[in-house]
């Protein structure tokens, strides 16, 4: 499946087409709904007995992710993405109005999360693939620019609304919000891709196969890559409130300051990445995006520590469209959905070992030991991105 064929033949060509455009509000509508669900905690802390079984519950969602990830990946490639995607807010859909049946721990509370994070993997799967195979190589990174601003701009605007709501109207106005935003979502989709559309893969033998995509060392370093890129990112989030806490002061201005420096990078930057390579954006990226870390524990009482946070936004806004560009390039079109399947599923991991490993370390030493390792991880993304075999692939 393919969307307006002028990308193809003109890579020149603006991407803001009826097409793209939808396409990224049917992503920031999606993240909407997860992005909502960040508060089920609050939820959680009524029902359950301890900040242990509330993480338990949350990194289902996750865990169910990324599990189905590769099974998603071969049904995309036999069924086209439309079908996936589909199929995945139907789920999602159901599962949020799930939440609303949920009153107490039990089987019911842990089959919601996973079957909303097996929803989630399918319309990632089909969505990810669609954005690798539908534009041309030469605007990937502002294609991937402008959907990394959708994602932070629905992690930003939809979590404040939510509070919103809870405070007026309980947590059933938090999971109707939810479920519109599928609904919205399916709608933008519709609108995106044209429904009807046969899937006719150029072998019809074809299958997602993921065992020779790990045998290519520029792919499998890319992936190394990612999955240090999204730990660090995941690390941020999780402990930085804690640690600030502890030092009794505000981690808002933190994440204004960041978020809003990312978006703009993103919605900028990718014609950019596209024009002097994304390789050289990573290796340029890497070391702002670490020392945003590695100042977190030093700055944090200081006047300074917004330094911390545009460093640390910036790198953000940069890597993100560069890693995905780079991995949409590998594989044939029929290859694509493998491709971005078994890459989404590797992101997805670091978002995991993010919240998991990282709280496991900081237990064992502290807060701000956390943030100085991160950012040393941080730069051992950059000496292999700056040493390894990823190179940039010209595909078709």
């Amino acid at each position: 499946m393919e969307f307006s064929g002028k990308n193809k033949k003109n890579p020149h060509k603006t991407l803001w087409d009826r097409s793209f455009v939808f396409l990224n509000l049917s992503f920031l509508f999606v993240f909407a709904n997860i992005s909502f669900l960040y508060l089920y905690p609050l939820a959680l802390d009524t029902m359950v007995d301890g900040h242990h079984i509330i993480g338990i519950v949350m990194g289902l969602f996750s865990v169910a992710a990324v599990i189905s990830r590769p099974f998603f990946g071969k049904l995309v490639a036999l069924n086209g993405e439309y079908r996936i995607i589909s199929l995945g807010m139907a789920v999602c859909l159901i599962a949020s109005l799930g939440y609303n049946l949920v009153t107490a721990f039990g089987p019911g509370m842990l089959l919601v999360r996973v079957i909303h994070g097996i929803g989630f993997s399918a319309f990632i799967s089909g969505g990810f693939s669609l954005m690798a195979r539908a534009f041309h190589p030469g605007k990937r990174g502002e294609a991937f620019g402008v959907l990394g601003a959708c994602l932070m701009a629905a992690v930003a605007l939809a979590p404040p609304a939510g509070e919103f709501l809870i405070h007026k109207w309980g947590f059933h106005a938090l999971y109707t919000a939810a479920s519109v935003s599928i609904v919205l979502a399916w709608f933008a989709a519709f609108t995106a891709i044209p429904p009807l559309a046969p899937h006719r893969p150029e072998d019809k033998n074809t299958t997602a196969r993921y065992l020779p995509l790990l045998k290519n060392r520029s792919f499998v370093f890319l992936l190394i890559s990612t999955i240090i890129f999204a730990h660090c990112q995941s690390t941020v989030p999780n402990f930085l409130a804690l640690l600030a806490t502890g030092k009794g002061i505000s981690a808002g201005p933190f994440f204004l300051t960041s978020y809003s420096a990312a978006i703009p990078v993103l919605l900028i930057m990718g014609r950019l990445i596209d024009r002097y390579g994304k390789v050289r954006f990573l290796r340029f990226s890497y070391p702002l995006f670490s020392l945003g870390i590695l100042l977190i524990p030093g700055l944090i009482n200081s006047s300074l520590f917004p330094v911390s946070a545009l460093l640390y936004g910036v790198g953000m806004g940069l890597l993100f469209p560069a890693h995905n560009a780079l991995a949409a390039a590998h594989g044939s079109k029929n290859e694509k959905p493998a491709v971005m399947s078994l890459f989404t599923a590797v992101y997805d991991t670091g978002f995991i070992t993010g919240a998991v490993v990282s709280g496991w370390f900081s237990h064992q030493t502290s807060l701000g030991a956390l943030f100085w390792v991160c950012g040393i991880l941080g730069m051992v993304g950059f000496f292999i991105v700056l040493m390894s075999p990823i190179r940039e692939i010209n595909d078709v």
